[in-house]
């Protein structure tokens, strides 16, 4: 399988096409893609998607994918690496970004296709990207700073129809509650207190031994097993990417002290931050 490399922290294309010609493909970095017309497949990850104009995806590194097209179609791609979202041009971050950008890049509801059930979210997007278009285009002063602001924009809508989708799937009878668990570990993971057995036992209805067993039966590994390795996951691309310091990634994450960060790093990967950063 071919994979594609880019070595540019950001990346704006906008074309049409009537056939695909480029073949089933991963990339070392992150791609939002808007469908301002037209129509027909999306293969991601072996699994065939239907889009049409007004529909998002979000692609990460080691995502597969290539379209099917059924009418003429305009792609506008913003190709990305994790570099451009936590360092460029060392502007001032949005409330809430890295936690945002974390559960935007990293929660399986961005493997399950379109990302934008709102129809009039749909057509604000295509006005920002529209916008982002030409400013990459164009190299207007203060281009890059105005582009970023877009991209904030774009991810709050994002995070908006998300929202909305999992407040629809809670008014639901329980279908699947190994995902309702996941989803809420997802959202949860910067609040260690909320992820205690006897919380997510309280929270779900469950008693502790039970959603213990069903947790593992369904996932294959324990809890703790699972919201351990799930915040340092995060943890590490903090490290290997971003610029903040220990003491910030301690609090986002409700350690103690930076010291607890190193043991837990550690104790997870045996390696020292030094060597996790250089990786």
């Amino acid at each position: 399988m071919k994979r594609y490399k880019q070595f540019d922290s950001l990346i704006v294309s906008d074309f049409e096409r009537d056939e695909w010609a480029d073949p089933i493909h991963n990339h070392n970095h992150f791609e939002l893609i808007y469908i301002a017309k037209g129509s027909g497949l999306h293969h991601l990850n072996n699994v065939k998607f239907p889009y049409k104009k007004g529909d998002l995806f979000l692609l990460g590194p080691e995502d597969m994918h290539e379209f099917e097209i059924s009418r003429r179609s305009r792609f506008i791609y913003f190709k990305f690496t994790k570099l451009y979202i936590t360092t460029t041009n060392e502007l001032p971050m949005p409330d809430h970004w890295n936690r945002d950008i974390d559960q935007l890049l990293y929660n399986s509801e961005r493997k399950k296709g379109n990302l934008l059930q709102n129809e009039a979210d749909q057509k604000l997007v295509l006005q920002l990207m529209d916008m982002i278009v030409t400013e990459y285009s164009t190299k207007k002063l203060l281009n890059e700073k105005v582009i970023f602001q877009l991209f904030t924009v774009i991810i709050l809508l994002i995070k908006r129809n998300k929202n909305g989708v999992i407040h629809k799937h809670k008014l639901k009878e329980h279908n699947g509650i190994a995902e309702e668990i996941l989803e809420y570990i997802e959202l949860n993971i910067y609040d260690p207190q909320k992820l205690t057995i006897k919380n997510l036992a309280n929270h779900f209805h469950y008693s502790p031994n039970y959603i213990g067993i069903l947790f593992k039966d369904k996932v294959g590994n324990s809890l703790r097993e699972y919201i351990s390795e799930y915040r340092y996951r995060l943890i590490e691309q903090r490290i290997k990417f971003g610029k903040i310091g220990m003491k910030q990634i301690a609090s986002e994450f409700g350690f103690v002290d930076e010291s607890h960060v190193y043991k837990f790093v550690k104790s997870k990967s045996g390696k020292r931050l030094r060597e996790i950063k250089s990786f």
